[in-house]
């Protein structure tokens, strides 16, 4: 499965929870391409199955400056039904998320939020995890479909002679 992690983090604490989420999905096979958020086009999501997006928020609840490009070419995107899961802290999160929504994203219902100074690696762990599993749901099942149509005659190609 290839994963995307985009994230803008002002003190590092929101870099440290993407480097989390990175390593464990790495450490279940996955393929991971991590980017700052205000280095990535919209369109780069096309390329992969799941997208962990992370924030800090600006002026207790305004995106951060990074972020406002991205969040403005979401209104070019045009691929509904890419999966994304938030982590970081404060609103920002939630007006991305909208936004996303609004744009034909299909958004995972739970979010990381950073407590304190940093959130816990088993936090950032788990919630990969759980991400993962929501995300995955429907690949599941085209594997599963995909398998069984190979191994039916009726779906099976002739030979070529």
């Amino acid at each position: 499965m290839k994963v995307f992690i985009g994230y803008v983090s002002l003190s590092g604490n929101t870099e440290k929870m993407a480097i989390n989420i990175k390593n464990r999905m790495m450490a279940v096979g996955c393929e991971v391409y991590m980017e700052r958020l205000d280095t990535v086009e919209v369109d780069t999501l096309k390329d992969f199955d799941l997208a962990f997006i992370g924030l800090y928020t600006w002026n207790q609840d305004d995106l951060p400056y990074e972020a406002h490009e991205f969040y403005e070419e979401l209104d070019q995107a045009d691929f509904p039904g890419g999966k994304v899961a938030f982590f970081g802290a404060g609103d920002a999160i939630h007006i991305l998320s909208a936004k996303m929504k609004i744009c034909g994203f299909t958004v995972y219902d739970r979010v990381l939020k950073m407590e304190q100074e940093t959130t816990a690696h088993d936090q950032c762990e788990h919630f990969a995890d759980q991400a993962l599993s929501w995300g995955s749901k429907r690949m599941k099942w085209r594997f599963i479909l995909t398998d069984l149509m190979q191994n039916n005659p009726k779906y099976q190609r002739p030979p070529i002679c």
